[in-house]
């Protein structure tokens, strides 16, 4: 979807016992740094699932508004030990209105169709049979921000024996593990206001903590009036703090201060950047505030990563580094560190009558051609991406960037804030860390979205493996060539009609002890890669096209959670 294990487990030593964080899943990404790596060794993926819990009752609505896609962002499953924490949602859904043609319209106007349903908190666990039995069910209140093209992410989080769930107005509810009970209803705000949301997922840091961001859109023109926007942080106790991203996003533009947008198609004809060169056009930028699926992510220092955005504007970016304290470490633009655009990434063969979409002719080297100047990297509201705590200090980050065939750019800071490696992929992507000796490896999906002159998508599509520095040590390239749909009878039948292979509609990957790696490709499989970058196995899900971008889960056991046309599966042996 273009913008627009092992039949005995091994669990290592050095995991301790199920409790153990790296051989739990309690968050996104894992931990609280979003690493995605697991010490379990991944089971053999099987030739059946082993369980199979429906997520989604309106994927075929949901398809049919989306042209054929899924956007929707879901929630990574949450597990420790046997115990298994999934969402689901329920209500009813509210379809697009559509144009006078009868095509959908999801955006004409301002409209909460999304609030018609409810988003739950499920308990399963494994069963000596080897089932997986329900064990209790929660209707949160939480509501999605409206008109977002990819339905924002619901993602709760495991802190000490409770279940912490996204609720409305800006709360969470603290559930207990064992029965789904209110343990507490922290409201960090002096009403529940239906216009406030917990924006993006919940991280849970080393001692406790819950963190996440909270954003205040206007009723009646959310994008179109200032937003309020704050970090919030739950102790253990249930008191909360906020701090508002205004305070913490040192050195933007101000909500009224100037920006520059791109050009005005109906202005400046193409080829773009015009020449003799001039800038576009500046309005507004808008007050800083979340992108609306990001969780925070929490270093090995205890240093809080956040993202940010200017309202009105993505190419006002950043990236945020807060103390526990919730001050400002330093905050970084991604505004204007790239230079591969035009002559790089884009051909500057540009005339009136030919090439009008590529660079103009003479172009000045490495600015995006839609407004002239060095690319801006964007936190964009469409994107799962969260921030990921390396290592060595320092934060990764997978930003939007649409002038090169929108892949967007993974882009790496030090500890200090300093640009440290920039990577030509970054499209809704939180990668995974490989500890390598005393070093690492970084695993990100790395999809080419060229498109050929009937619209069709011609790749590659690869797994790469990457240095520290951002350097590619191995890409797994999609060959498989057939799509697949499982029928009624268990049965399935294919069609050879991808000749250039399959996107990966992975947004965050798992890692096992021995660095096999985890990921679902839209062609309804789900691959374990190993750490050579060679395929050791696949297994076939239930549905290929049309796939939502989700993440991989691994459990202490070694059973891989992998999530397919609004079903969550568990595989393994």
């Amino acid at each position: 979807m273009t913008r627009v294990g092992l039949a005995i487990v091994i669990v290592l030593a050095a995991c301790g016992d199920n409790n153990d964080e790296c051989a739990s899943w309690r968050q996104w990404g894992n931990s609280a740094s979003h690493q995605g790596a697991s010490c379990v060794v991944g089971q053999s993926l099987g030739s059946a699932a082993l369980a199979d819990i429906v997520l989604d009752p309106f994927v075929a609505q949901e398809q049919l508004d989306g042209a054929g896609d899924l956007f929707v962002h879901y929630q990574a499953p949450l597990v420790d030990g046997d115990d298994v924490y999934v969402m689901a949602k329920s209500g009813t859904y509210t379809p697009c209105a559509t144009d006078p043609s009868g095509a959908p319209d999801c955006f004409g106007a301002i409209t909460y169709r999304l609030s018609s349903q409810v988003w739950q908190e499920n308990a399963y666990a494994w069963q000596p049979d080897g089932s997986l039995a329900m064990q209790w069910s929660f209707d949160s209140d939480w509501k999605p921000e409206p008109n977002v093209q990819f339905e924002p992410m619901f993602q709760p989080a495991l802190a000490a024996d409770m279940v912490v769930v996204p609720g409305l107005g800006g709360a969470i509810w603290e559930l207990s593990r064992d029965d789904g009970s209110v343990v507490r209803h922290v409201v960090p705000f002096p009403t529940v206001n239906p216009d406030v949301y917990v924006s993006g997922g919940l991280a849970v840091s080393g001692d406790g903590t819950i963190y996440y961001s909270a954003l205040q859109l206007d009723h009646d023109n959310p994008y179109g009036m200032p937003p309020a926007a704050w970090v919030v942080a739950v102790s253990t106790d249930g008191t909360s703090r906020i701090v508002p991203y205004s305070q913490l996003v040192t050195g933007a533009p101000g909500g009224n201060d100037p920006c520059f947008y791109s050009f005005d198609p109906t202005l400046v004809s193409l080829p773009w950047p015009p020449d003799p060169l001039q800038l576009p056009q500046q309005y507004a930028c808008g007050a800083q505030r979340p992108g609306m699926n990001a969780a925070p992510a929490i270093g090995n220092d205890g240093t809080i990563f956040i993202t940010s955005r200017a309202h009105f504007n993505e190419g006002y970016s950043y990236i945020v580094a807060l103390n526990a304290d919730l001050t400002t470490k330093w905050s970084t633009s991604l505004r204007g560190m790239l230079n591969d655009g035009c002559g790089v990434t884009i051909p500057s063969d540009g005339t009136p009558i030919s090439n009008i979409y590529d660079c103009r002719e003479n172009a000045p080297r490495g600015v995006d051609p839609s407004t002239g100047m060095a690319p801006a990297a964007g936190v964009d509201d469409d994107s799962s991406a969260s921030p990921v705590a390396l290592p060595d200090g320092g934060v990764l980050y997978g930003a939007f960037t649409s002038y090169n065939d929108y892949r967007g750019h993974l882009i790496k800071l030090d500890a200090n804030g300093k640009l440290a490696g920039v990577f030509d992929f970054g499209w809704d992507d939180t990668p995974a860390i490989v500890p390598s000796g005393d070093d690492y490896k970084i695993v990100t999906k790395d999809n080419h979205y060229n498109e050929s002159d009937y619209g069709i998508d011609l790749g590659p599509y690869f797994i790469t493996e990457l240095d520290s520095s951002l350097q590619i040590q191995w890409q797994f390239r999609s060959t498989n060539t057939e799509s697949c749909q499982r029928q009624p009878d268990g049965t399935t039948t294919c069609m050879s009609d991808h000749p250039y292979g399959f996107e990966w509609c992975i947004d965050a990957p798992a890692v096992d002890s021995n660095g096999t790696v985890f990921v679902n490709s839209e062609d309804g499989n789900a691959y374990a890669i190993g750490s050579d970058g060679t395929m050791r196995e696949t297994a076939f899900l239930d549905k290929a096209e049309g796939a939502a971008y989700t993440p991989v889960v691994i459990d202490h056991a070694g059973r891989v959670y992998a999530i397919n046309n609004g079903h969550v599966l568990a595989l393994g042996l």
